[in-house]
């Protein structure tokens, strides 16, 4: 009976585990091959998406802004979606511009001027703020605020500070003796690009200051304090050991700031429009001004083309000081 009984439920169990077998969807592939499959189905699955995008938003418009810039693109071809053929017709005629020269001057100096000034007033920020002090919280809170707030509402507020009646700026230098008659900061072309690179710079603080502070949260302190027993100054440390930690963080933050330098808009439109008589323009306004002011958009196009070659050019030399820096560490 014993001997039954077992055999009978070892016969049962059987006969589940072979329905369970049959159950389950066969495997048309070994099982190495259906996995490696499967990962190819998740990079694809991940890619598509990237590559639809970068498609749609990023190569067809440039596509379309490289072709437009050969055309003769005025108001008129706007219907029929094609203007005359011209070929570099109007990268000639914007290169003999005087305008387009003084655009392209004015974006040099308020790129190196401002990239420079963030640069060092943030790294002086951040160093303070890595200290341990009351408040020190708060503050690394409340310096985002000239960062997050839109470059329209900093231009209009600066718009205020640099009236030529009732500005902030000329008030200040009245009443401390410095001036004796308003400046025309937003009147005259020098000071007016001066106007633009202390609002970019004003706005542009903050990014610089956090990105820095987060790089110095990774010096090790056990570096700092050898160097500070083997004798070395604060100043030492800091350019011997900080700062060459730091290498790969400086430099994404300085291309990040002129990247972002380049194509600033918003704070010359508020501020003075580009004026007076073009003489505060940047690539970046007179490209929108050719194209959307005046309609002509085959010039506009060529404009902001010159303008993406200096991006280009930014980056290709970020790419080539970042593989010097990689080889550096790889040999030692």
């Amino acid at each position: 009976m014993t001997a039954t009984t077992t055999q009978q439920a070892l016969g049962e169990r059987a006969g589940g585990v072979a329905e369970r077998l049959s159950a389950r969807p066969r495997r048309f592939l070994p099982p190495r091959l259906g996995r490696r499959y499967e990962r190819r189905f998740a990079l694809v699955a991940f890619l598509v998406p990237s590559l639809v995008y970068v498609g749609l938003f990023v190569a067809y418009p440039l596509y379309r802004d490289i072709v437009i810039s050969f055309q003769n693109y005025g108001f008129s071809a706007l219907a029929a979606g094609h203007g005359p053929f011209v070929g570099l017709a109007n990268y000639r005629q914007m290169l003999n511009d005087g305008t387009t020269i003084r655009a392209i001057a004015n974006t040099v100096v308020f790129t190196l001027a401002s990239v420079a000034a963030q640069f060092v007033i943030g790294f002086a920020m951040a160093v303070y703020l890595n200290r341990q002090f009351a408040g020190s919280a708060f503050l690394r809170r409340i310096i985002l605020v000239p960062w997050v707030m839109p470059l329209v509402v900093t231009g209009t507020i600066f718009s205020l500070i640099f009236a030529s009646t009732n500005g902030l700026a000329n008030e200040v230098l009245h009443g401390i003796g410095l001036v004796h008659k308003p400046i025309g900061w937003l009147t005259s072309g020098d000071l007016a690009v001066l106007s633009i690179v202390v609002t970019n710079v004003w706005a542009g603080i903050p990014f610089n200051a956090i990105l820095l502070f987060s790089g110095l949260q990774d010096v090790p302190p056990e570096q700092l304090e050898a160097a500070s027993v083997d004798g070395a100054s604060p100043w030492q440390r800091f350019t011997r050991v900080t700062v060459p930690m730091m290498r790969p963080v400086i430099m994404i933050v300085l291309m990040l700031g002129v990247v972002y330098t380049l194509k600033v808009f918003d704070i010359v439109i508020v501020l003075t429009n580009g004026g007076p008589a073009n003489e505060s323009q940047l690539m970046s306004s007179w490209a929108y001004t050719q194209a959307f002011s005046d309609f002509q958009l085959g010039t506009g196009t060529a404009v902001a083309n010159i303008l993406l070659v200096f991006s280009l050019l930014c980056g290709v030399v970020y790419v080539l000081l970042s593989r010097g820096d990689n080889t550096g560490r790889a040999r030692r």
